[in-house]
């Protein structure tokens, strides 16, 4: 896969499904996991529909840079930003999971000229109370993963069972994903403890939320436990005119049987914001 330096000095991985003269989607994963979260299965879901989609690994995931100094999430749209420029996209369609649905968030409050429109999955507003990690989600969470990649792959998996989909999880189908997770890097757990200051940092976010004007989805499961459903429907009443919608069965993951209702979702919204019949 490719990798490019931004004019910060971040270097990124990345990788581009279908013709660059289609709308463009950026798709932003979220803490600790890396761009194998979307699928080429469902980003060739989204290229049959006439997008033009990049996948990346965010700062501190995968095979992009591992940060030196602490940083923010607005440094993490900053990298969004500062890609499609390099990958000469003046406008895209911004959507982020989780932690990528909190980086998507900033993007669309600090690069309104650079977004045609904005889907939040899974995620929240960081307001206390609303969508927060607890309990067995938030201990499996913060455990730090083990260094021999079998073991982290198992990691992987027994945490995703706490908070996977009721009918679409796959214990093998996920273990292969968390094998590949491990086989492509070896990022240290300070990788990941450094998304988690930057996300903790920032905290409640709601001013810069009530600042979006773009076209705005917020998709959440009923079944996350990770990220509860209060999440996205408070990040949808926070975002003016933003659409809420919940997907029955659907938890903190993103399994194959998952996708068509998910993508049809996007699909659905970037064609209104492109107004595209």
């Amino acid at each position: 896969m490719p990798k490019i330096l931004l004019p910060s000095g971040v270097e990124i991985c990345y990788e581009t499904f279908g013709s660059s003269t289609n709308p463009t989607l950026l798709l932003i994963h979220g803490l600790g996991s890396q761009l194998l979260l979307w699928e080429e299965g469902f980003c060739n879901r989204l290229v049959e529909e006439g997008l033009h989609v990049i996948r990346y690994d965010q700062r501190d995931s995968g095979l992009s840079s591992e940060m030196k100094k602490e940083y923010e999430l607005s440094d993490m749209a900053s990298d969004g930003a500062e890609l499609l420029e390099q990958l000469s996209v003046e406008k895209a369609h911004i959507v982020g999971m989780s932690l990528g649905g909190m980086v998507a968030q900033i993007f669309a409050a600090e690069y309104p000229e650079k977004i045609n429109s904005l889907t939040s999955m899974a995620s929240n507003t960081g307001k206390r109370g609303f969508g927060i990690p607890k309990g067995k989600a938030l201990d499996a969470l913060v455990a730090p993963a083990p260094v021999d990649p079998k073991e982290r792959a198992l990691k992987d998996l027994a945490d995703r069972r706490i908070w996977a989909s009721t009918d679409w999880h796959d214990d093998e189908h996920c273990l292969k994903i968390f094998e590949k997770y491990a086989e492509r890097t070896n990022k240290s757990n300070e990788a990941k403890e450094r998304q988690m200051r930057a996300m903790n940092s920032t905290g409640n976010r709601e001013q810069t939320l009530m600042k979006i004007k773009t076209p705005t989805l917020v998709l959440h499961g009923s079944a996350d436990t990770l990220v509860d459903p209060s999440g996205g429907q408070r990040t949808a009443e926070v975002i003016p005119e933003a659409k809420f919608v919940m997907i029955e069965g659907w938890g903190h993951d993103l399994p194959p049987g998952s996708w068509p209702k998910i993508t049809n979702e996007i699909i659905k919204h970037v064609k209104n914001a492109e107004n595209i019949s």
